[in-house]
């Protein structure tokens, strides 16, 4: 069986947040739920200047989020500084992409990125239309073979919490996402 290596995402991001209407996210690795992943969100402002301010650093550990929040119950009630959007993987495979994804369903959308005559199968669309998740041709121009499912319940408990701040690490302290980052991530 032969392996094909994974799409560079630096030449992929800008087509496919504009094949899915996401222009202005911003594109950042974070690991979330022990999982490295691709999550697109938008800073904001607003809550970020007001953490600033305050001093108050990313709360990105379980532990120390818990803490945080016996101290300060309402911490968990203030605003989120960051929007996510969603997660995506680009890969070869249908399989590894769900497998990447699967996790992240309730924190936003899920999208792969996929090979177009993988992206086009009926057995993929299928499964990805039952789990909601979106479908992505990687090659150019884009096409949208299957939006992603954009509901997030609206009921939160710390663990969204938890992964908001680790996306708001990773925001902060965002370094330019490479191709070889971007390869590392593949699962």
């Amino acid at each position: 069986m032969t392996t094909q290596p994974a799409p560079d995402l630096r030449s992929l991001a800008p087509g496919v947040l504009a094949a899915l209407g996401w222009q202005g996210c911003q594109v950042v690795t974070a690991r979330a739920l022990s999982t490295p992943r691709v999550v697109l969100c938008e800073l904001d402002e607003r809550e970020h200047a007001r953490r600033q301010e305050s001093g108050l650093p990313p709360t990105a550990d379980a532990l120390l989020l818990r803490c945080r929040v016996a101290v300060d119950p309402a911490f968990l009630e203030r605003p989120s500084p960051v929007r996510i959007r969603g997660a995506v993987a680009a890969r070869a495979s249908w399989r590894s992409a769900r497998a990447n994804l699967a996790e992240f369903g309730a924190f936003g959308a899920r999208v792969a990125v996929l090979p177009a005559r993988v992206a086009r199968q009926d057995a993929v669309r299928a499964e990805a239309i039952y789990h909601g998740f979106g479908l992505v041709t990687v090659e150019k121009p884009h096409e949208v073979i299957q939006s992603p499912d954009t509901y997030v319940s609206t009921k939160r408990t710390w663990v969204h919490r938890l992964v908001e701040e680790i996306v708001y690490d990773a925001v902060l302290s965002r370094k330019p996402l490479s191709a070889g980052t971007w390869a590392a991530m593949r699962s």
